[in-house]
């Protein structure tokens, strides 16, 4: 039996919590009005340290099957690469970036990677700079970092090597209107050089760019244009020992073996434009041309041109890009061995096609291609080549 006091205190118990707990329920579910001169006891909140340095990272993961093929060469060669990026910020306007590449092939390369035909393996320092921001409008960069002639399209592909380049970028108060200044000095490498044109004198690659940029809102369409002046100079042996076999003509060189070297020079304008329109927030387009001269070689081999046209079309996490590109491109246009062999478009005419298909959520991309390229002129250092390829990439933020 309980005790009346007992039973009277259990029941004022049950009254307190059942008022403890409806307070509670009514505090989580409403809202506190404070009014103009109300106010707020509160801890202070210490504020928030700004970080002197501040780091990005990335890692790519590219996985690749690829097969070139034609009457002196065949290839099927399986490559891994991996593509490791840093980049520390220091106050706004210093940055330090350091770019590393791993390579790894394994496959029937006929000869043209290895001596015994096998697929390259290397790490290599892609590149390694330093980029000054004095102010806004302008940009300093040096170091081991990357050069190209046309800044939105080129002929040649894009190279990495000891130099600098310097911008000055100027818009209008709503960013709709653009003009760029460029300019690139660099000394081209194509390995381990065994001699110069001139005696004690460096390979060297200078141009000087002047860009274009205006946004049109209504139509949600993006026009550019560039204009580069480009020159090479002092290029080694070493170089024109791979001319012919890359696609230089035979009158471009004189001498056989160690003793081979350019007699033509390589200087001239390269231009491109690019339109980009924004057809739905699905939907985007972009078109691309260039067209290069070479001042310094002759009038039936020193001319190029170069055409793209890609769709994006965005469905959900995924985002899908079909391609074209359609080239034709004399033989002396640029130092054919200064192109990676799958970009050597000297005295080539073909076509390219592309696929590929984003992941946004998983960074994760899946892409394919297949390039025809047939001569321009009869040579019997090259012939009718095909490329295939066909891989995955991974992208990871490190932090």
């Amino acid at each position: 039996m309980t005790s009346p006091e007992r039973g009277e205190s259990m029941k004022v118990d049950k009254i307190i919590l059942s008022s403890l707990m409806s307070f509670s329920v009514w505090a989580q579910n409403s809202t506190t009005t404070l009014t103009p001169n109300s106010s707020v006891l509160t801890s202070p909140v210490a504020a928030k340290e700004e970080k002197a340095v501040n780091y990005t990272g990335a890692i790519k993961v590219t996985t690749l099957g690829r097969s070139i093929e034609d009457e002196s060469m065949k290839s099927t060669v399986g490559w891994s690469f991996v593509e490791l990026g840093v980049d520390a910020k220091y106050f706004e306007w210093l940055k330090f970036s350091f770019n590393m590449l791993a390579a790894m092939g394994e496959g029937a390369a006929q000869n043209y990677l290895t001596g015994d035909g096998a697929g390259a393996n290397a790490i290599m320092i892609d590149s390694v700079g330093v980029e000054v921001n004095p102010i806004k409008q302008v940009s300093l960069k040096a170091g081991i970092i990357g050069y190209k002639i046309n800044p939105l399209l080129t002929t040649m592909s894009a190279g990495t090597s000891l130099g600098a380049e310097q911008s000055l970028n100027l818009a209008n108060s709503a960013e709709t209107l653009k003009l760029s200044f460029i300019g690139n000095e660099a000394i081209p490498s194509t390995g381990v050089t065994k001699g110069m044109v001139e005696e004690e004198k460096n390979p060297f690659f200078i141009s000087g760019s002047v860009q274009a940029e205006a946004k049109l809102n209504p139509i949600k369409t993006t026009f550019k244009a560039a204009a580069t002046q480009f020159k090479f100079g002092n290029l080694p042996m070493s170089a024109s020992q791979g001319a012919l076999t890359g696609g230089n003509s035979i009158k471009s060189v004189s001498g056989v073996g160690d003793k081979m070297q350019y007699v033509i020079g390589f200087a001239g304008i390269e231009s491109a434009g690019v339109i980009e329109t924004e057809w739905t927030s699905k939907l985007t387009s972009t078109l691309k041309a260039a067209v290069i001269q070479n001042d310094r070689a002759f009038e039936d081999s020193n001319k190029g041109t170069l055409g793209n046209f890609n769709l994006k079309y965005k469905s959900g996490n995924a985002t899908y890009t079909p391609s074209v590109t359609v080239f034709e491109v004399q033989a002396d246009t640029t130092p054919a061995p200064f192109s990676i062999l799958i970009n050597r478009y000297n005295n080539r005419k073909g076509q390219k096609v592309s696929f590929s298909v984003d992941l946004e959520k998983q960074k994760l991309g899946f892409f394919g291609s297949y390039t025809k390229s047939e001569e321009i002129v009869a040579s019997p250092f090259m012939s009718d080549r095909e490329i295939y390829n066909l891989g995955v990439e991974v992208n990871y933020d490190l932090f």
